[in-house]
């Protein structure tokens, strides 16, 4: 009887060692996906393209200076959006960060498609909304979310809340 339940405790035993591995494992991977992309191509992670966002966006607030009260509330939220973003390392704070900034990127492009701009400024505006498009679609589109996902989906519910308590 005690050889039966000293089995059964070994066996949960290693069976939640390897699950926690197997976890860790996981969010390794998912982690290093985020700050060195698929190790194909430099700079081409998350985190760089979030950096990426967060200059063109503060070259957004730069252009808007002529035509947009610097005191704005959400010029307030951009500017501290990005000084945030260059020196958070967290990709759980960085998405969030991410968030606030789209918002506030969306509003301030509404605002400066409404006014009437140079012709240099106009140009410009043309040039950073397609890039900081290009970022928002970089990210959107990366295999990241896919690993990610799967990720969140393995450790969701029971068992894996269980074993996080333990990764």
């Amino acid at each position: 009887r005690t050889a039966i339940i000293i089995m059964l405790v070994v066996i949960c035993g290693s069976s939640t060692i390897s699950a926690v591995s197997s976890m860790n494992s996981m969010a390794d991977k998912v982690t290093n996906y985020f700050y060195n992309g698929d190790g194909k191509y430099t700079n081409q992670s998350i985190y760089s393209d979030i950096k990426d966002k967060a200059e063109i966006a503060q070259n957004l607030v730069n252009l808007s200076k002529n035509y947009v009260n610097g005191n704005d509330s959400h010029i307030k939220e951009i500017t501290k959006a990005v000084n945030d973003i260059s020196s958070e390392k967290s990709a759980k704070k960085l998405y969030a960060l991410t968030t606030t900034l789209d918002a506030n990127v969306l509003w301030l492009l509404t605002e400066l498609g409404n006014t009437a701009l140079s012709v240099t400024d106009s140009e410009m505006l043309v040039k950073l909304q397609s890039q900081y498009r290009s970022e928002t679609n970089t990210i959107n589109s990366s295999n990241y979310n896919t690993l990610a996902r799967q990720y969140d989906d393995e450790v969701s519910g029971f068992p894996g809340d269980i074993f996080k308590l333990f990764a």
